[in-house]
């Protein structure tokens, strides 16, 4: 940062305030106060109110959490990162605690001052999207048991799957990506990108794991189209893992996610000649109809398509989801 520069003028350049005009920036740094750590100070401790959030303008600080042999750092964010506004939108005790690394320069600010943030719409899309991957990556996975088949646990897809997703998707045979796909070519890294570019609330996927293994056993997702309360789904299971009952699973854990954020009805594509998927939208009472030649269009009730998992199953899901679909209700309250 050049020599001379104040913090109303590094809060300007912060990437999270980028496309805010001069007068939002002077609200938001009117509702902050500047202040700088030493290394070694706390700013936040774990289990306390999370009353303040802190916007990073130099420096770099360690975000730690409990572990059974001490502290385990889990994050080193530096300068343009935001800190604490999970526990702060969320009204809840703060998570991890956070100190300084070196001597840190920040601006601190309390509700008024997200509340300042949360006007300036693409910021608002960056806290929006920024929380919904925090909390998707604090999420828990849920055990699914499966009677006579092997059990899986789901969690959402994160950004750091990204390698795996790319593996997984050109392990799969020519005949599970033209089912996918529509087409037998490998995915493009475009592709794959846009694939793990997940918001949680707009895009939400949830990826399937071997419980004992941990290898991949598939992915389902869903997509918000220009419809209102409608959302596209779309499924891929490893080859080793198809008709073994998977796309029952993670068709009923997008119902469930989908309830959770508000979507009325999923719709897919699926080629005519793919009958384990037909029979799978069936079970949920997927109505049918011709989209062009081989390639029917389903229409599924997210309630029925949850309605697919056993009731502990489905309510565990729902529970560990729900901050994450929700994050845009969060922000917003």
């Amino acid at each position: 940062m050049a020599t001379g520069w104040s913090d109303r003028d590094r809060l300007a350049a912060l990437p999270l305030l980028a496309g805010a005009t001069s007068d939002q920036v002077d609200r938001v740094a009117g509702a902050m106060r500047a202040a700088t750590a030493t290394a070694g100070q706390t700013l936040g401790q774990e289990g306390e109110a999370g009353d303040d959030f802190w916007l990073v303008l130099s420096g770099r600080l360690a975000v730690t959490v409990a572990g059974r042999h001490g502290p385990v750092t889990v994050a080193e964010p530096e300068a343009g990162a935001v800190v604490g506004e999970l526990a702060l939108l969320r009204h809840r005790p703060r998570t991890a605690t956070v100190t300084a690394l070196d001597t840190t320069r920040y601006l601190t600010g309390e509700a008024n001052a997200m509340a300042r943030l949360l006007e300036i719409h693409p910021v608002r899309d960056r806290l929006r999207r920024l929380a919904s991957r925090r909390l998707a990556e604090d999420l828990r996975p849920v055990l699914v048991a499966r009677p006579d088949r092997p059990a899986v646990v789901l969690r959402p897809l994160l950004p750091s799957d990204r390698a795996a997703l790319d593996s997984a998707l050109h392990a799969l045979s020519a005949e599970s990506r033209r089912r996918r796909f529509f087409a037998v070519r490998e995915p493009s890294p475009a592709l794959v990108d846009y694939l793990i570019d997940i918001d949680y609330v707009d895009h939400f996927a949830w990826v399937a794991l071997d419980a004992e293994t941990r290898n991949g056993v598939a992915t389902g997702r869903y997509i918000r189209t220009d419809e209102p309360g409608e959302a596209e789904m779309a499924f891929a299971t490893a080859d080793a893992y198809q008709r073994q009952g998977v796309g029952t699973v993670m068709l009923g854990a997008l119902g469930v996610a989908a309830m959770e954020a508000g979507v009325d009805r999923l719709v897919a594509y699926v080629m005519e000649d793919n009958p384990a998927m037909r029979r799978v939208f069936a079970k949920a009472g997927g109505h049918s109809r011709y989209a062009e030649p081989g390639v029917l269009h389903v229409t599924v009730e997210p309630g029925r398509a949850a309605a697919l998992l056993d009731r502990a199953t489905a309510a565990a899901l729902g529970s560990a989801v729900h901050d994450v679909v929700t994050a845009a209700s969060i922000a917003l309250t």
